[in-house]
């Protein structure tokens, strides 16, 4: 791991612990998030990683309180330093937001107001953390707009989100995210859509705010080249819940869960043999109201037995820091060695 994307302090300035999100359901409520427990140091870069449905992005919404209405968070704690964002009150936690703890939504489109110029929404997000005046919100933005790598910043500021394109509108939503300094960062799929060339500049800003600034980053991705060329540490999300973490170069490396050995035998290289067929993982991921008795991801594993379809494994800790939910664990980590 490169030693300048370690230093952090020796204290976490997110903890979050045993997070579960239930929504109502016919007859029975159910948790599309269950369990999920990770740790963030100052100047961290942590990636959540799995396919679309295991909960990466409501994860990230319940850190947030952004949960949909009829969503609750149902267990857990989401420490913010000494402060537990689930125990505050809408008001405290308003305060929070943007300040303390920052989020880039997924969609820059829909997450940006058609009608309002990208300067006045970045400047209005200043002034909800700040007494400042018009005049020097503008300006602050101007040099944000200049921070993060947009040309022309001060005749930008006056256009709408519409005469910017997808990789100008990540970067005026990135701008908008850390304009009150926070502590913790949350950037949800920050480069979806994009081409692969924005991908890499959108991942070089992020790269240059965490060492200037030294925030910690949660990156939320399907796309294990970007996590892996971002992120210190992995964690893998299935069904809702966490089923292997470890430094980067392991996880993707020597994967020790059969699912997340399945997603990094799929990554599909440039240079690979014409004639040999892509790896895929059968099957779909379960809704999370019918999620299969035992392990979760047994109905599509290759090197599932009996015992995985009688109970589910917990997230167990193994030696040189990784972690796995997987009942044979050890030894396939001992196959890896």
């Amino acid at each position: 791991m490169n030693a300048q994307r370690a230093a952090s302090s020796s204290s976490a300035v997110l903890e979050v612990r045993d997070l579960a999100v239930e929504f109502p359901g016919h007859g029975a409520a159910f948790r599309p998030v269950r369990g999920v427990s990770l740790s963030l140091e100052r100047g961290q870069r942590l990636g959540l990683v799995g396919e679309s449905g295991s909960g990466k992005s409501l994860t990230a919404l319940a850190l947030m309180r952004l949960l949909p209405r009829q969503a609750r968070i149902a267990q857990g704690s989401v420490m913010l330093d000494d402060r537990d964002l689930v125990a505050l009150s809408e008001r405290e936690m308003t305060r929070m937001r943007g300040g303390r703890i920052a989020m880039v939504y997924q969609d820059p489109m829909s997450s940006l107001n058609p009608v309002q110029t990208i300067g006045h929404q970045i400047a209005e997000a200043i002034r909800a953390h700040e007494r400042v005046g018009r005049n020097e919100a503008r300006g602050r933005t101007i040099e944000l707009l200049r921070d993060v790598g947009v040309t022309h910043a001060e005749r930008r500021f006056d256009s709408y989100p519409h005469e910017f394109s997808g990789g100008m509108r990540q970067r005026a939503m990135i701008a908008m995210a850390v304009c009150g300094n926070p502590d913790v960062l949350i950037a949800d799929e920050p480069t979806t859509a994009l081409d692969m060339t924005t991908q890499a500049r959108i991942i070089d800003l992020l790269d240059s705010l965490v060492a200037e600034r030294g925030m910690a980053v949660l990156l939320i991705t399907h796309d294990l080249g970007v996590a892996g060329s971002f992120c210190d540490a992995i964690q893998v999300m299935y069904a809702g819940r966490i089923v292997e973490a470890g430094e980067a170069l392991d996880v993707f490396g020597h994967p020790v869960h059969p699912y997340t050995e399945g997603l990094v035998a799929s990554i599909c290289e440039l240079d690979r043999d014409v004639d040999k067929p892509i790896v895929t993982i059968a099957g779909q991921p379960p809704l999370p109201q019918r999620l299969p008795h035992g392990c979760p991801f047994h109905p599509r594993c290759p090197a599932a037995e009996s015992v995985c379809s009688e109970s589910e494994p917990a997230l167990l800790q193994l030696r040189g820091g990784r972690r796995a939910a997987c009942h044979f664990a050890d030894a396939r980590l001992d196959r890896t060695a």
